[in-house]
């Protein structure tokens, strides 16, 4: 019999909540944002992933988000620590070790930054990430990675990398995500990236996804899967109708910024996106005219 995946349906890519000052961590807020998804159903958590800032964070703050959601989680769910996003693959190595010392249950990582369209290059860190700890290890692929490799070239180099487990599909090439599962025999646990398009992930043949605006609207989403797994399509695809007519707002203002205005207007005070000169990230910073008509949208298709 074969042992069940690790995940399966919605697990949120957490917000990392920071200090006003931005000079820490803002940890006395993990514990409620934590449990503001916990508590509505998702099945499994990812921690430092882009939605989480990382190439804003130190090393200790990312080792300290990490430990402490590992620590309120309490085993509930299942824990990814992203371990990508760094300025060498031993600063990842580092973070995978990390990650396994705290308790957390798998790794996943983006290619090496500046090098991810060298398939070589991206076999080679994944490798060592994959080799650093016996933790199952996640492929983080956006829609740079390997250019121009096939499905079946990129699975038979990921036969290198040990304990390569599932992959985190951020990607709108789903004939691509689909030849993976199907190349697999459907035993990498494959998860989809865009929140937009996560119902055509399930149609693909994922088996849920990690995104960003299950922060604020798991339990949104949670139902979008369940409707799914009942075969209720027009309530799902309704359901994702609506949830897009949000998320394109966000996409024009700003996502992560967009989601921490949500939350913040929820009572759970994750801050705002931290001002970073690393890896060429862009922060948007709101206005109040936005944050007004994101959360008018929210309440217009009772996005919760």
């Amino acid at each position: 019999m074969e042992k069940p995946k690790l995940i399966t349906g919605i697990a949120p890519a957490l917000v990392t909540p920071f200090r006003e000052d931005f000079l820490g961590l803002d940890q006395h807020a993990i514990p409620d944002l934590i449990d503001s998804v916990l508590s509505k159903g998702v099945s499994g958590l990812f921690v430092c992933g882009a939605t989480g800032e990382p190439w804003s964070m130190t090393l200790d703050e990312r080792k300290k988000m990490a430990e402490t959601t590992v620590k309120e989680v309490g085993g509930d769910v299942p824990v990814i620590i992203h371990v990508g996003y760094t300025q060498n693959t031993s600063e990842s190595v580092e973070l995978a070790k990390h990650a396994k010392k705290i308790g957390a249950q798998a790794v996943g990582s983006v290619p090496p930054i500046n090098k991810s369209s060298d398939i070589q290059s991206v076999i080679n860190h994944y490798k060592e990430i994959g080799s650093s700890t016996d933790l199952p290890f996640y492929v983080y692929w956006r829609a740079d990675t390997a250019a121009q490799v096939t499905p079946e070239e990129f699975l038979e180099r990921m036969q290198n990398v040990p304990n390569f487990y599932g992959i985190k599909f951020t990607d709108y090439n789903f004939f691509f995500f689909q030849r993976l599962i199907q190349l697999s025999d459907g035993k990498l646990n494959c998860l989809t990236g865009p929140d937009e398009m996560f119902l055509a992930g399930l149609v693909m043949g994922s088996d849920g996804a990690i995104g960003t605006t299950y922060n604020f609207m798991p339990e949104h989403f949670v139902g979008i899967y369940q409707d799914f797994l009942d075969r209720q399509l027009d309530k799902a695809m309704k359901s994702q109708s609506d949830a897009n007519e949000l998320i394109s707002l966000l996409i024009q203002y700003g996502v992560i910024s967009g989601t921490k205005s949500i939350m913040n207007r929820r009572g759970i005070n994750v801050g705002i996106t931290r001002p970073s000169v690393d890896f060429n990230k862009i922060v948007q910073i709101l206005t109040e005219e936005q944050a007004s008509k994101l959360q008018e949208t929210v309440d217009l298709f009772n996005l919760r």
